[in-house]
């Protein structure tokens, strides 16, 4: 993918999981603060990638694909 491709997708993802979010923030309950928040958004964007990466039911090249994509995130430190 292009930088330009990269930023429409992340735009996209981005705006879709918000879009999500919003819709559920009245079912959510009161007492929940910032921990609760972040933990709530950064599992619905593990769903998210979960789906990509094949699930629980990964074939070897998602197992693959993934394996390297944790590489590159702790050698390239984008965490």
């Amino acid at each position: 993918m292009t930088k330009q491709e990269q930023l429409r997708f992340v735009e996209e993802l981005t705006a879709n999981v918000l879009a999500d979010l919003k819709k559920n923030v009245g079912r959510i309950p009161d007492h929940w603060d910032g921990h609760e928040l972040r933990r709530w958004i950064a599992d619905r964007f593990e769903l998210s990638a979960a789906m990509s990466f094949g699930g629980p039911n990964r074939s070897a090249r998602e197992k693959r694909r993934l394996r390297e994509y944790r590489n590159t995130v702790l050698v390239e430190n984008l965490l």
